[in-house]
């Protein structure tokens, strides 16, 4: 029973969506989680769950608060024994290894998706957003200064890079059970 008990916890994981505001996190994020039977814990739900807009943009103290609400989440399902897609920017080294630091505390697999979209396409997305809006704009100033603050991924953490739908679906494959 324990032998079946850790190759189930072995084969949890832990994916942090991790990319630009507009680069496609969000609609990977539902496809990868239902593709892999995970829970899907997004900081833009729990936001909105808050009363927050990040549209207009959030205090560093109110993303904070929801960044540690979201690994509340995370620990739950990880306990659950479920592996988890965790939506969020990620913009910044020290919320990915917060994330890191959640998985590995569970015993559970850990690494960054990033999708991995040109300036030019995010532009055109906000651009098309703002003629026939899907989600609500950002304001110009808001993603200015998420873009000027993003702190990429580095080749010390654990990326996958993601930059096309044949990406996504070569990566699931992948990480489909009984392959990992």
């Amino acid at each position: 029973m324990g032998e079946a008990s850790e190759e189930s916890q072995l084969s949890q994981a832990v994916y942090a969506m991790c990319g630009l505001a507009f680069s496609g996190k969000s609609t990977m994020a539902r496809k990868l989680a239902q593709a892999l039977g995970a829970a899907l814990v997004s900081l833009d739900a729990i936001n909105e769950e808050r009363g927050l807009d990040g549209s207009k943009g959030l205090t560093d103290r109110q993303w904070e608060e929801s960044s540690f609400m979201a690994m509340d989440r995370l620990r739950g399902v990880l306990r659950q024994g479920r592996s988890a897609v965790v939506d969020d920017t990620f913009s910044h080294r020290f919320l990915r290894d917060r994330c890191k630091a959640v998985a590995e505390s569970e015993g559970c697999r850990f690494m960054i998706l990033f999708v991995d979209t040109p300036p030019s396409v995010i532009e055109a997305r906000r651009a098309d957003n703002l003629r026939r809006p899907i989600r609500a704009h950002l304001a110009e100033e808001v993603f200015a200064h998420h873009r000027d603050r993003f702190q990429f991924p580095t080749e010390d953490e654990a990326v996958v890079r993601i930059g096309s739908d044949q990406d996504l679906a070569r990566f699931l494959e992948a990480e489909k059970p009984g392959r990992a």
